[in-house]
Parts: structure tokens; C-alpha cells; sequence
């Protein structure tokens, strides 16, 4: 069982690396989060194929298919070929959504997964080598005529990844008996002196700003409104099973404020002027006044932080 506290860091010592040695702590930062993601490698590695399935869970913004992505460089390494299932794809159709009390569908309840079909789909896979997987569209609402071929064998492990992947209603079937659970979010939170200055849900929000205005065409406003129900859901569906993962991967990238503030202040500064936005964004544009801005000269190509910000 993974613990809840999570770590502090010195909010001024981060800026001044910022400001003085970017590269460094753009180093440092990547190092804390690829050292975990080979860490876990071997442990999965130690266990195989007694284990052959990862499921890897973690809330809006925690770096899940990034972190899917560089896992499964981690194991082709070790000679373990992967390959990825995304729980968005077992989708029901979005009309089969069961209403909220505001009368609106709810769109974050793990009911929406068709637990049959992924169960089924990997026993064919497991029995004949062979499978084919749904894929949902996302624009129509509903599941598409097109699937996923996979195939598989001894030397195969599959990496499932999903908002609700630690959810009983997905783990606790018996297929994933042996699966290795993992949970990623953000573990670590900024401080001036003994004041938390960003907490790790904040700095979850300010990611999801940036992503959704960089990839999905929506706007800061947008975000921030949808943001409670977000959370909401988080902690009815995802948060209350993050104890009972093998492993927590911490994706907080120590120069992230550094990084985000020169783009976040462009983005919420219009914000000002919405009255329904405008204290979210006030708020999150004076915490990161706390750091210096930094250019996105020097982080790698393959950096978790390339999930939210596009063409760094």
C-alpha cells in the first residue's frame, strides 16, 4: 500500500535555479521522474510473466500516457514487448451516460466502461494469440466501426490505462488478479517557508489549462468552469482506490511552474475580466509570480511535459 503524504519543496530555491541554471534543474527534474519509471520497469520485469498486465490509474493531468509511452520503452530494454489498451476505448455509447442530479450526463463514472467487452477481448488475446480491440470516437460518441488488432505472446505484456484502472469495477475483476497496479499524480507540492504556496490539485488545474488550450482548442475559461465536477468525480471514483496501488509515481516535473508561468500568464490574464473565472485565475497567475520564467530551451524531446505544451 502506497502512502498519502506527499513532499515539499522550497518554492524560492526552485525559482533561483530557474533564473540561474535552467539546464540543471531541467536535469535534475527529468532524472526524479525517469528514475521512478525504470524502477518500476524492473520491478515488473522481475515478476514476468507471472505478471503480464500493468494497470496504470491516476486523475485528469497526472501524465498517464506519457508515463504508458516511456514504460514501455523501459521493458523493451529489459527485452519485454508491450503494447498499450486505453480504457477510453470500452466505452458504452455516451447516450447510455447516466444522468446527474443537475439533470446533465455523467461522463466520469467508471459505469460507463464495458467491462465485459475488455474482458472478453483479453481472453481471446491470452487463448488464441490474436484480438481485436473497440475504438471509441470521441467526436460521435459512441463506439467506431474500426478496431484495434493485437497480437500476442509469452514475451508480450500489456500496459492498460485509465482514469478508473485502479476502480474495483476494472481491478477487481479476475483477470487482473496479478496485474502490477500503479497510480500517477502529482505527489509533490511547492512552499514558501512553512505556507503551501501550490498544492498538487492546483498545479494538476494549471496543466489542464494549458493542454486543453494547446491540443483541444479550449479555452482557459472552459477549463476552470468544468473543473469542480472534475474534481468531484476524482474523488468519488478515483481517488478512494490510490491506496491500494503496488506503486505511485510522482510525474511533478520540479520546473514546471518556472515553465508554466510566461504561457499561463497569456492565457489567464483575458480571464481577469470574466466574473466566473476571473478569482481562479487571479489566484493562479500570483502563485506563479512566485518563479522566474523559464524558456523551454533544453527539455527532451520525449519529456512528460511535451503532454501539455505544444512544440516545445
Amino acid at each position: 500500500m502506497v502512502s498519502d503524504v506527499k513532499k515539499k519543496l522550497d518554492a524560492e530555491l526552485i525559482s533561483s535555479m530557474a533564473e540561474r541554471s535552467p539546464r540543471e534543474l531541467i536535469r535534475l527534474s527529468e532524472k526524479r521522474y525517469r528514475d521512478q519509471i525504470a524502477e518500476v520497469a524492473d520491478r515488473f520485469a522481475a515478476q514476468f510473466p507471472r505478471q503480464k498486465i500493468i494497470l496504470l490509474s491516476g486523475p485528469t493531468s497526472s501524465g498517464k500516457t506519457t508515463t504508458s509511452h516511456n514504460l514501455d520503452t523501459e521493458l523493451e530494454k529489459r527485452g519485454i514487448h508491450t503494447f498499450p489498451l486505453s480504457l477510453d476505448d470500452f466505452f458504452f455509447d455516451r447516450d447510455r451516460a447516466p444522468l446527474m442530479e443537475n439533470g446533465k450526463p455523467d461522463l466520469e463514472t467508471p459505469e460507463l466502461i464495458d467491462t465485459g467487452t475488455l474482458e472478453s477481448c483479453l481472453e481471446v488475446l491470452f487463448r488464441e494469440g490474436k484480438a481485436d480491440f473497440p475504438i471509441f470516437d470521441f467526436k460521435l460518441g459512441k463506439r467506431s466501426d474500426r478496431v484495434w488488432t493485437h497480437e500476442y505472446d509469452e514475451n508480450t505484456a500489456i500496459i492498460i490505462e485509465g482514469l478508473h484502472a485502479l476502480n474495483p469495477l476494472i481491478a477487481g475483476r479476475p483477470i487482473f488478479s496479478d496485474a502490477l497496479r500503479l497510480y500517477i499524480s502529482i505527489k509533490t507540492e511547492y512552499y514558501t517557508g512553512c505556507q503551501r504556496l501550490i498544492s498538487s490539485r492546483e498545479m494538476r488545474l494549471i496543466r489542464r489549462i494549458i493542454r486543453d488550450n494547446s491540443f483541444r482548442g479550449c479555452a482557459p475559461e472552459a477549463t476552470i468552469a468544468m473543473w469542480d465536477n472534475v474534481v468531484r468525480g476524482e474523488e468519488k471514483h478515483i481517488r478512494p482506490f490510490r491506496t491500494g496501488a503496488d506503486v505511485w509515481i510522482d510525474s511533478l516535473h520540479l520546473y514546471e511552474p518556472a515553465l508554466y508561468r510566461p504561457i499561463a500568464e497569456k492565457l489567464l490574464l483575458p480571464c481577469l475580466a470574466s466574473g466566473e473565472c476571473a478569482e481562479e485565475a487571479k489566484s493562479l497567475l500570483e502563485k506563479l509570480s512566485h518563479f522566474a520564467p523559464m524558456q523551454p530551451e533544453g527539455i527532451p524531446s520525449d519529456s512528460l511535459m511535451r503532454e501539455f505544451l505544444e512544440g516545445i
